[in-house]
């Protein structure tokens, strides 16, 4: 957990934050922590909107020499995460396929309000022709199947909702890394900073 439990942020970011709180402290007199949660409170406090916007470049530049020293590891995963957009489309287009000859619905939802933890979780390392048979099975017993993968930078990280008097949730595996840690605390913090930063406008 997070030191605060009500702080809107995971254990992860919450490391990161620990770090910059020294570093933005050391260098600005305002810990970043508090920037975050208690941007009122910063408000007043003479020059703070060109103190935000340095400190905001402080924060990309801490994130970019961060991913920086991970240069082989992002190398290693933009490969499989290509591996793995590509065996998206492949097992797309023969859900896609097959739904249609079988009359089941296909569709891409926004979101689907769903109680996660009923579903039967189905993941795959990757694709073989041979699981053809297994998608064939799945839709035999489904309502309607979904696309429910998720968007990562130029990436698909592909999963789909087969759902039925039983849920089942067929995903291609996604690969471990520091780099998708960092990047998604980054985001997570940017958006923290980009909803706070009417606060500090000039």
């Amino acid at each position: 957990m997070a030191q605060n439990e009500n702080v809107p942020w995971d254990e992860q970011t919450d490391r990161f934050i620990n770090d910059l709180d020294e570093r933005i402290s050391d260098k600005y007199g305002i810990s970043f922590r508090d920037l975050i949660l208690n941007p009122n409170k910063f408000a007043t406090k003479k020059d703070m909107p060109l103190t935000f916007q340095n400190i905001r470049k402080d924060v990309d530049a801490y994130f970019d020499d961060l991913l920086d020293s991970f240069k082989d590891e992002k190398a290693k995963l933009d490969s499989e995460l290509e591996s793995l957009t590509a065996q998206y489309h492949e097992i797309d287009a023969t859900i896609t396929n097959k739904a249609a000859l079988a009359r089941v619905p296909y569709i891409k939802p926004k979101s689907i309000e769903r109680k996660e933890e009923a579903d039967e979780n189905v993941i795959i390392d990757r694709y073989e022709p041979g699981m053809e048979s297994l998608i064939g099975k799945l839709l035999s017993n489904a309502v309607y199947v979904a696309d429910v993968s998720v968007p990562y930078k130029n990436y698909t990280l592909g999963s789909w909702l087969f759902s039925g008097q039983k849920n089942y949730l067929l995903s291609l595996d996604t690969p471990t890394s520091i780099v998708l840690d960092i990047e998604t605390s980054r985001d997570v913090i940017s958006y923290l900073l980009d909803t706070i930063s009417g606060v500090f406008k000039a």
